[in-house]
């Protein structure tokens, strides 16, 4: 019973740890030959991307910020020293007749400045730091959305490629049969030359759209490896729909307004342009601090003239006349408050035409896809049907040749119009802000300090006085 309840003792204090190291981390990418989810290519692109990493780090500098604004409220001590020579008229210089000499001077202070009232300058100047750092940290959560849906896309992109290269390689197999035919009719006189070199024509642009299609797989291989870090020369599992599927661009707006980082981003640079004009009012009124400690001064010389003094005093600091520079500040602040307002009406503008004009793409993706599809059936029907006709003599091998480019040209296009389904879909998901918590993808990560990489020796400055 003992070891029952210490090993229950042990889990009880080992759980709450554990759950939050799980969700410190992202998952490690797939081993060597297993295929790679698109969950998989979302965590690469949060795991190494660098522009994530730079925004990251940006969220680090604003923290100290923060920081840093909010020591305001507190106390602080400065020290002074000071050396030189000075000339003192008083009574007693003057009795002495030692008030037109100069004797050398030494002193050193110590005062403890507390702030008691700025005119709420400091609160302003947290209100601000942290309206900025709030702003920042959605911009990483919009930055990891982007990314992601780059990477996604790039996963969608690079499957397109590999069918389409596929459905190159045996368009030229096709067209090299059909070379083959011609060739062997051409022997027996059933054909003439003419039709042997339009096949070897076909064949060429064949061959020309497979150095195409290998061109535009590499380029889609380099793409996701740039997003991801990981090598592209593995299996990538196909890419299902989302898990949300709007009906219209309007369900995805109300999300929008309500979810989307940059929009919430926009909302906190209006708060911390508010925050900086009631700083700039803060200069309007006096402030007040609480001064304490000592202050010893020795002026040399033949006689005993050293002062110490221990000081604590309440001290009023109240600027009258600025020539007009407080008020300029205050007016520029309120602009800026006009400004950033603005800026985020023009992005709501900006979203809403990006929302309609994803949604008619998608429904346009959609039917193409459907017209498409169609199309291939019908292609494969007529080659069929020509290649049998082809060879009783009945249809001319430009027939044959115009069916095989024409399913050629539909697969492929019915490939594409695929994959911008696909693409429709997860965009209208990253437009609301909801797609990472869709996918049920990890953003524990985001809220934690990136880590360091190793100093380049070419940042660090040479020695010397004067470099």
């Amino acid at each position: 019973m003992k070891r029952l309840f210490l090993f229950l003792s042990v889990l009880i204090l080992l759980f709450p740890i554990a759950v939050p190291a799980a969700e410190a981390a992202y998952p490690p990418p797939p081993p060597p030959g297993q295929p790679i989810t698109v969950e998989d290519t979302v965590y690469g692109v949060l795991r190494t991307h660098r522009s994530l990493r730079g925004m990251l780090e940006n969220r680090q500098v604003l923290e100290h910020e923060v920081d840093r604004a909010k020591a305001g409220f507190g106390p602080r001590v400065d020290v002074t020293g000071r050396a030189g020579g000075s000339i003192l008229s008083d009574s007693t210089t003057r009795g002495q007749n030692l008030d037109e000499q100069m004797w050398g001077l030494a002193g050193v202070s110590a005062k403890l400045v507390q702030p008691i009232w700025d005119g709420f300058a400091t609160r302003s100047r947290v209100r601000s730091a942290q309206s900025t750092l709030d702003s920042v940290k959605s911009r990483v959560f919009d930055t990891a959305t982007s990314l992601s849906l780059d990477g996604i896309i790039a996963h969608i992109d690079l499957l397109r490629r590999r069918t389409i290269y596929e459905l190159s390689e045996k368009n030229v197999a096709q067209h090299k049969a059909i070379l083959g035919q011609a060739q062997d009719r051409a022997n027996m006189g059933a054909d003439t030359a003419a039709d042997v070199s339009q096949a070897q024509s076909r064949l060429q642009r064949a061959l020309s759209s497979l150095s195409e299609a290998r061109a535009s797989l590499l380029v889609a291989e380099e793409t996701y490896t740039r997003l991801t870090g990981m090598p592209a020369i593995g299996k990538l599992t196909p890419v299902t729909m989302p898990p949300e599927i709007f009906k219209g661009p309007e369900p995805v707006f109300e999300l929008a307004e309500k979810n989307n980082p940059k929009l919430a981003a926009y909302m906190q640079d209006i708060r911390a342009a508010r925050a900086e004009r009631e700083l700039a009012d803060s200069a309007f009124y006096p402030t007040f601090n609480l001064e304490a400690g000592p202050d010893y001064t020795d002026r040399g010389g033949s006689s005993d003239r050293w002062i110490y003094s221990f000081d604590v005093l309440g001290t009023v600091r109240w600027n009258i006349f600025n020539s007009g520079a407080d008020l300029a500040e205050r007016k520029a602040a309120s602009a800026r408050i006009r400004q950033s307002r603005q800026v985020m009406y023009n992005y709501a503008d900006d979203l809403k035409l990006d929302i309609e004009s994803t949604w008619t793409n998608y429904q346009a993706a959609q039917e193409q896809y459907k017209h498409y599809s169609k199309a291939i059936e019908y292609n494969k029907y007529t080659r069929t049907a020509y290649l049998e006709q082809f060879q009783i003599g009945r249809r001319s091998l430009l027939d044959v040749l115009d069916t095989e480019n024409e399913l050629y040209n539909s697969s492929t296009q019915a490939e594409t119009a695929r994959g911008n389904i696909l693409v429709g879909a997860y965009r209208l998901c990253a437009l609301t802000g909801n797609l990472l918590p869709q996918m049920s993808v990890n953003t524990g990560p985001l809220g934690q300090k990136p880590p360091e990489d190793r100093e380049d020796p070419r940042e660090v400055f040479a020695p010397g006085w004067f470099k």
